[in-house]
């Protein structure tokens, strides 16, 4: 009975031993891996800080819009239908037959562009002669002179350049003119017709070099066909001169600025 007991109690002794080992050798572990020991008090949390708000995207750029100008001509060109389709100007100076001389008469002239490429001329001159003349007291009338001249044209445009254009134009011309002299059954009346078929070729240019793109200069040579009749008739009885020519023609000749004929078109 002695040894029963003596045998159980040495194996609770055994078990609290291997207990205790075992609860030690936890203890060691869980300092050596830095967890909290089984004794140690307990932790309190601490306040989080909030959190700081987002940082708000910056603006986009600012991109810069380049307009161009309203008057800077279009790929460049002086000559830019798109904003100067109108001319107007100076047509050139045409002597009207008038059956018994010639009368000079200068032309106005508008120009039209409907494209790039091609436009519409016309020009229309009057001129009118007329007078008295003096002499002992006595007044005498000079023959007055009349004429007109109409003129049509299509410019057509085949190269552009910075400042210059290259054109050729197809044109027609009507020049009519009359006058009378003396007086009764003296009196004879003359009248003329002058008809000019003909192209021209030669160049337009432009003073955008200076600042000014709507003023412009034109100089051209070319051929023509003319007919011309001079008529006259006194007391119903008439006679006429017919004459037909090809010749080449000189318009707005470049020196003509330095002599004061200037042929010059102004675009709006």
């Amino acid at each position: 009975m002695t040894l029963s007991k003596s045998g159980g109690c040495k194996r609770t002794l055994l078990a609290v031993m291997t207990l205790v080992a075992a609860m030690t050798a936890s203890n060691a572990a869980r300092a050596q891996e830095g967890s909290t020991p089984l004794d140690a008090p307990p932790v309190v949390p601490q306040d989080v800080p909030p959190a700081a708000p987002p940082v708000p995207a910056p603006p986009p750029p600012v991109v810069a819009v380049v307009t161009p100008a309203a008057d800077e001509p279009r790929g460049g060109l002086d000559f830019d239908v798109e904003q100067r389709r109108w001319a107007v100007g100076y047509a050139g100076v045409s002597l009207v037959p008038n059956g018994s001389g010639t009368l000079t008469v200068p032309a106005l002239g508008l120009r039209y562009w409907s494209s790039p490429t091609v436009g519409v001329d016309v020009a229309l001159g009057l001129g009118w002669t007329g007078g008295s003349s003096e002499s002992g007291g006595v007044s005498t009338d000079k023959n007055s002179v009349f004429g007109i001249i109409a003129q049509g044209g299509i410019p057509l445009v085949l190269s552009a350049h910075r400042h210059v254009t290259f054109q050729v134009i197809p044109y027609l011309t009507l020049a009519y003119g009359t006058t009378s002299s003396g007086t009764g059954a003296s009196k004879i009346d003359f009248d003329g017709l002058r008809v000019d078929v003909g192209a021209r070729a030669g160049f337009e240019l432009f003073f955008g070099f200076i600042g000014i793109p709507e003023l412009a200069l034109s100089a051209t040579l070319g051929v023509q066909f003319e007919y011309l009749r001079n008529a006259q008739s006194s007391n119903g009885v008439s006679a006429n001169d017919t004459t037909y020519s090809i010749s080449t023609t000189v318009q707005n000749n470049p020196w003509d600025i330095f002599a004061g004929n200037v042929a010059a078109r102004y675009y709006f």
